[in-house]
């Protein structure tokens, strides 16, 4: 007995949804969701040329924060996939001597003291947990914001 009320509970749910979903009509996509916009715009922004210039006449970019890493100033395509026997940006990048010590302009920026571990010799080596430098480092496009950002530095 109580379950046959259970059941019809459920059938009287779903029979007020279909009614109710029959007289309103299809939703329009645009209608959907917080966004208000329709499924089929593509908001993808173009794609941002870098200068044909080589890597180390690439200009440092501004950091979009306080501590925030480098943005990477110089087209990519060449140096990709990253993989961690194969990382093409260490030939540039992976220089120990010059850990804590001041950027030399039209260098390239080198990788810091966090992304290398001491090995049993004392000396420091890649950490195998940072050979994806796309995972943070990415490359930049100038592009207008998709959603409004009022964001800002305190710099």
């Amino acid at each position: 007995m109580k379950y046959s009320a259970a059941i019809f509970g459920i059938a009287a749910i779903f029979a007020t949804a279909y009614a109710t979903s029959q007289s309103a009509g299809p939703m329009e996509d645009d209608k959907m969701g917080l966004s208000r916009t329709s499924v089929y715009d593509d908001p993808s922004p173009e794609t941002f040329q870098y200068p044909q210039t080589d890597p180390s006449a690439a200009v440092d970019l501004p950091r979009s924060w306080d501590s925030a890493p480098p943005q990477i100033p110089h087209e990519t395509e060449a140096f990709l996939p990253i993989k961690i026997g194969k990382n093409k940006c260490i030939v540039c990048h992976d220089k120990t001597a010059m850990i804590g010590k001041k950027k030399i302009k039209g260098l390239p920026t080198p990788m810091p003291e966090s992304h290398y571990v001491k090995a049993e010799d004392g000396k420091l080596t890649q950490s195998g947990a940072r050979y994806n430098c796309t995972q943070c480092h990415a490359p930049q496009a100038e592009v207008s914001d998709l959603v409004g950002n009022t964001f800002t530095t305190a710099h």
